[in-house]
């Protein structure tokens, strides 16, 4: 009989495998045949001639005798088949690993207490950095920990010490509040008697600890004995202390005057000029309503804007389509020159007194009565009556810039270089073009329609500097007075951080009218005297922040790739900035490049000059980039700018925007520029990286090959070229001396033509002929990535070192060196080295005496304060990360980026 089908046994449990043997074996039975199969049926004797010894499933050979059955053979004793593998539970258990995660569990848990409990008990209560945070995390759960069962109660945090270094102080100085605590704390207060909190910044001296703290504030109101208490916050809530401070605080005593003040040393003949004076009638009278004072947060009182009459606004605008007669003649100012919506508008700081020659009072047209300070509400009867003053013995006006001719000498002109250019509007050759509003680019004080700051990068057209004010500095040292996070950017090159070369700060204070109009945040709006940095980064976000406090004024604006150019301000003090891009490729996108304007109202793109080849552009160069930073020009409403395609545009703005109702400003551009390249120059080295220095209506631009330029904007022609011998990046500086002459400052690097010789060159140049005057070379290695020699732009002395023109040199052979050179003679004066490098330009800050303090910012991170006169060092501040960027300052703050993985940041710097 053949044997029945098997069924498979049923599945076991997991439970089984942990059973005894004798289990194991109660379950080894035959398992139950499959429903619908009938019972096996037994056999009532085994089969004749089969031997139980044998395997249960012998067969006989084929010839063997029939089986029979046997009458008294024994009961068959039935055979439990052997088990199928792939039923035995111990074989289909014996691959699965144990179960071991409740034990690491537990040991892991078992760890981290341990950990907690080694850190609780182990790390110092004064430990800084990491160590300092992790004790402040495990002693927070500690106690908060005892404090819900009981078994300790909660203690915030208490003021140990509060006091001010000195008693007494001066109104306008700034004056530092010490607060030291037991524990952590979130910020500090400090209150006056009546409850009023007394402004100021607050930072946090051993940050991440958290338990000393300072307050900075400038007090401007005189007080005796005056008691201020501390509060500290915690947690959100604000608890205010016990500890208090008496504290005096006085008015300065008045330096006086001295009898006469020092000239610049000179001993030249007056500017000569080469056009003809026009004839000077007698300047109108100037009626002035007495100015509104306004409180400026650095505790002097800024005057609020005048009610003039045209003719006086006529009289303080220079025009300089006709230099003066005589040197104590005043220049005539056509009042047809003005906009007519830009008469009545001035900043709120008021133009200074002695800027304003008045005659005796006469009464004022009814509109133009409006209050000084732009409230539109006040009524007439309330305006002050008109004074009478008398007028200064010799008026402040800004001497206008003479108007100078250039022609090239011989050996520099474009044809000894087998120079091509052409202009172009859109992809239309320009032939015989002529500008018919001549572009008229001023420096100095000329250059903005009112002082109001730092506009552009190096300040003006002439590129001198990049200072606005005074600062007395009578410690000589320098202290961070607040710090913004900057962000990054991944390109397709790798991450960059911060600012960037060139990248400055402009830091503008802007007028009411236009404050009004903006897009301010609400607590700013009604700042007075407010004065907003704006700075591009290479996070591609443009960051507007209080120049008092370091905090946000507005949103910012995200360009989305990265900006290496310095914002540029309009002149005429519109709402209107431009700015550079610097790359268009990040890891994974790929967007336009070019130069971009934004308009301030709304902050929305009012303009943007494409810098890659189209069918409307045509270029040598394919990069698109623009690391330098254009010069707005008011009188003609233009903007000239050059960029890395090797192109230098000038555009004619054609902006419409109204003062007294400031809520829209367009722009309708005309856009020309001039493609140039010398006989022997490849396309890639036509490349344009430093920004434009003018004069009137010439513009100065230095290229990747070491072409030097002199192209007058009117007709777009270059008219001299200067080989200077390798890449300038540097934008060159000019510098107009007594006699009437204009010298050009330039510096180059040490990357394609010179590395062989591994010599940077300083040189001076006639820019009204292109001629050599002078040249000092310096060691310098070569780098790949251009910052080899010269990448930062010298400082033209003034006042105190006014002989002195200032290099700063990259990769010598102690790493950087700023070196200052006397200007007639290109000898060196004196030098400081630089071990960590340095690309980022010097800044001069002048004392109302004139004396001069040089700032320089290095690759390692380091502020130097140097004397100006002789170079030595007066202080020095580490702020952590490299210094590619080039400082601005106004009056006693300097604003300054980093540019490191770790510190990538912008600085609001006290001079001291």
């Amino acid at each position: 009989m053949s044997e029945k089908f098997r069924p498979p046994q049923p599945r076991n449990r997991r439970a089984n495998r942990h059973q005894t043997g004798k289990e194991a074996a109660q379950r080894n039975v035959d398992p139950p045949l499959r429903a619908g199969f009938p019972p096996e049926e037994a056999a009532p004797m085994p089969l004749g001639g089969y031997d139980a010894a044998q395997a249960p499933r012998q067969i006989p050979p084929r010839d063997a005798a029939p089986l029979v059955y046997e009458e008294d053979a024994p009961p068959r004793q039935p055979v439990q088949p052997p088990r199928q593998p792939e039923y035995d539970d111990d074989y289909y258990y014996d691959d699965l690993p144990p179960r071991r995660w409740p034990l690491v569990l537990i040991s892991l848990i078992v760890l981290l207490g341990l950990v907690f409990i080694g850190s609780h008990f182990l790390i110092p209560k004064n430990a800084t950095g990491i160590l300092g945070q992790v004790k402040g995390i495990t002693t927070r759960v500690v106690d908060g920990g005892l404090g819900l069962l009981g078994l300790k109660k909660y203690e915030p945090p208490k003021l140990i010490k509060f006091d001010t270094p000195e008693p007494t102080v001066q109104t306008g100085v700034k004056t530092v509040f010490t607060f030291t605590a037991d524990k952590a704390i979130d910020g500090v207060r400090v209150l006056d008697e009546v409850g009023t909190e007394v402004k100021g910044v607050t930072e946090a001296v051993d940050a991440p600890n958290n338990t000393t703290w300072t307050l900075t504030a400038i007090l401007d109101k005189p007080m005796s004995e005056m008691k201020l208490s501390a509060g500290i916050l915690v947690d959100k809530t604000w608890y205010q202390t016990d500890k208090t401070v008496v504290l005096s605080v006085e008015e300065p005593t008045p330096t006086p005057e001295p009898a006469t003040p020092t000239p610049a040393p000179t001993d030249t003949p007056a500017p000569q000029v080469t056009e003809t004076a026009a004839p000077v009638e007698a300047a109108p009278a100037a009626v002035v309503v007495p100015p509104v004072t306004d409180p400026d947060p650095q505790g002097t009182d800024v005057p609020a804007a005048p009610v003039v009459t045209p003719a006086t606004i006529a009289d303080l605008l220079p025009s300089f389509t006709a230099p003066p007669a005589a040197d104590n003649a005043e220049p005539e100012f056509p009042d047809e020159d003005i906009p007519e919506d830009m008469l009545a508008e001035f900043p709120e700081e008021d133009i200074p007194e002695d800027m304003l020659a008045e005659t005796p009072a006469e009464t004022l047209p009814d509109d133009m009565t409006a209050q000084a300070s732009g409230d539109s509400q006040a009524a007439p009867a309330e305006q002050p009556e008109p004074v009478e003053t008398a007028a200064p013995a010799a008026p402040a006006t800004p001497t206008p810039m003479p108007a100078l001719t250039v022609t090239a000498a011989d050996a520099q002109a474009p044809g000894k270089f087998k120079m091509t250019e052409a202009a172009y509007k859109g992809s239309k050759r320009q032939n015989d073009f002529t500008r018919e509003t001549p572009i008229n680019a001023q420096g100095g004080e000329l250059y903005t329609y009112y002082p109001g700051g730092v506009f552009t990068f190096r300040n003006d057209g002439m590129r001198q500097n990049a200072a606005f004010g005074t600062a007395e500095m009578p410690l000589n040292q320098m202290s961070i007075h607040w710090q913004s996070d900057l962000g990054s950017l991944r390109t397709d090159g790798g991450t960059v951080y911060g600012l960037g070369w060139t990248s400055q700060p402009a830091i503008i204070k802007w007028s009411v009218e236009v404050r009004s109009g903006m897009n301010l945040n609400a607590e700013k709006k009604n700042v007075k005297a407010l004065k907003e940095v704006i700075v591009a980064a290479q996070d591609g976000k443009i960051y507007f922040l209080d120049l008092a406090d370091g905090q946000p004024t507005r949103e910012v604006i995200d360009v989305g790739y990265p900006l290496k150019g310095s914002v540029a301000v309009d002149a005429f003090g519109r709402p209107l900035i431009g700015v550079g891009q610097g790359i268009s490729k990040l890891r994974n996108k790929t967007g336009d490049i070019g130069y971009h304007f934004f308009n301030l109202i709304d902050q929305k793109s009012a303009l943007f000059i494409n810098g890659r080849k189209t069918k409307s552009q045509v270029q040598y160069s394919t990069n698109g980039a623009f690391d330098g930073t254009g010069l707005f020009e008011r009188n003609s409403d233009s903007f000239v700018v050059a960029g890395e395609n090797g192109l230098l545009y000038t555009v004619k703005l054609n902006t419409v925007f109204d003062f007294k109702n400031p809520t829209t400003l367009t722009v309708d551009p005309e856009i020309h520029y001039l493609r140039s390249k010398l006989g022997k120059q490849a396309n890639t080295d036509v490349s344009i990286e430093g920004s434009p220095a003018m004069y009137g209506p010439y513009a100065f631009v230095a290229d990747k090959y070491g072409a030097l330029r002199c192209v007058d904007t009117t007709t777009m022609k270059t008219l001299w070229v200067f080989d200077t011998g390798d890449n300038t990046d540097a934008t060159p500086a000019l510098d107009l001396t007594a006699d009437g002459s204009l010298s050009l400052y330039t510096g180059t690097g040490v990357f394609n033509r010179s590395r062989k010789a591994g010599n940077a060159v300083m040189r001076k140049i006639d820019a009204l002929t292109g001629e050599e005057i002078w040249k000092t070379e310096i060691k310098a290695k070569y780098d790949k990535s251009e910052r080899g020699g010269i990448k930062a732009s010298p400082i033209v002395g003034q006042h105190q070192i006014s002989d002195l023109v200032i290099f700063t040199v990259n990769m010598t052979e102690e790493g950087g060196a700023i070196i200052a050179l006397n200007k007639q003679t290109g000898q060196e004066v004196w030098k400081m080295s630089l071990p960590g490098g340095a690309i980022s330009s010097p800044v001069a800050v002048y004392a109302q005496d004139g004396k001069a303090r040089i700032v320089q910012g290095s690759l390692d991170g380091k502020l130097y304060l140097l004397d100006g006169l002789t170079g030595q060092a007066l202080s020095t501040l580490d702020l952590g990360g490299a210094i590619e960027g080039s400082p601005a300052v106004y009056n006693d703050i300097l604003v300054i980026g980093t540019a490191s993985r770790d510190n990538h940041k912008l600085y609001g710097i006290r001079l001291e």
